[in-house]
């Protein structure tokens, strides 16, 4: 299977503004049909705080 880059619309990088910080990885990238490497680099690009639950439930 093929991978590509998909880019950002202005829409998505504005839901992901209003999103960071407020729910966590994960759901964020499910709200965005976006993988949680997608969410993360694009949120660390745009130096946006992003909330990450580890499976021990530390971060």
């Amino acid at each position: 299977m093929g991978r590509w880059k998909v880019s950002w619309t202005e829409q998505e990088v504005e839901k992901l503004k209003l999103l960071a910080g407020t729910m966590p990885l994960s759901l964020i990238a499910k709200e965005l049909d976006r993988t949680t490497g997608a969410v993360l680099a694009k949120a660390t690009a745009e130096k946006l705080p992003i909330i990450v639950h580890t499976r021990s439930g530390r971060a």
